[in-house]
């Protein structure tokens, strides 16, 4: 990615046009591919320019004979724009006056090809209209992890808005998504819990802390399936926005 930490910044602690990141598109984008086994590189390919801060899942493609062929790989992609970086100073978020400023996102797919070619490819997995044409903080059953996968969860957009402010289920094979929203409330990355002895991917809930404008907090649970809203617990207390989520069972 093209994106880079700036040196000055690290060295320096001087301040960047990015802050402590560098655009520069002139070194291209590229996709390697690594042996864990053997840390050999065993494809390296040029992409179109992107730009990404959290990868989804990644799975291998194979031919009718079980070969591999391809290392599919997906991401919150922000259309290769470094705005989304200047959009979520704090200021910047503070002075939200209703108008649609939280730039474009999706869900980036990667093919990179196994066979030796030069090239890869990078796509929309599905329409960025589906989920508001935002989308960060993915997650997905994690029993799929590096495996074919078909749903996804995410911080998604009801526009207008300055931040993700919507929870979506990706559907990648149907190309569909399902949006939950609650006005005022901005939700944290969810994260899918299944169903203890589920055989299918959906099965079980979606988790998500939400911050309210008016300074409450509360935890959503969702139905992993139909998207729906199995319950809320309001905290007594404010919880200020936090990136990221996790769910350790109890054993």
């Amino acid at each position: 990615m093209p994106l880079r930490y700036s040196a000055k910044n690290l060295v320096k602690a001087e301040p960047t046009p990015l802050y402590k990141f560098e655009w520069c598109p002139n070194s291209k984008a590229f996709m390697h591919v690594v042996s864990k086994i053997s840390g050999k590189i065993m494809a390296s390919v040029e992409v179109p320019l992107f730009v990404t801060f959290h990868f989804i899942n990644a799975y291998e493609e194979t031919d009718d004979e079980g070969r591999l062929t391809a290392i599919i790989a997906d991401c919150c992609e922000h259309e290769a724009d470094t705005t989304i970086l200047d959009k979520l100073k704090l200021e910047n978020l503070r002075s939200f006056n209703g108008q649609d400023v939280l730039p474009d996102a999706r869900v980036g797919r990667f093919t990179i090809p196994m066979d030796g070619s030069p090239y890869g490819k990078l796509e929309s997995a599905l329409d960025p209209d589906e989920h508001g044409r935002g989308m960060d903080m993915c997650s997905i059953n994690p029993s799929y992890l590096g495996k074919k996968y078909r749903y996804a969860y995410a911080c998604g957009a009801r526009r207008p808005c300055n931040f993700p402010n919507a929870l979506t289920k990706l559907d990648l094979v149907n190309k569909k998504a399902k949006i939950w929203y609650d006005e005022g409330a901005v939700p944290s990355e969810p994260f899918f819990v299944a169903r203890p002895g589920a055989t299918e991917e959906d099965n079980g809930v979606v988790i998500s802390i939400i911050s309210e404008e008016n300074g409450g907090a509360y935890a959503v649970m969702l139905d992993g399936s139909t998207f729906e809203e199995i319950a809320r617990a309001r905290f007594p207390y404010s919880i200020p926005y936090g990136l990221h989520g996790c769910w350790v069972p109890k054993t």
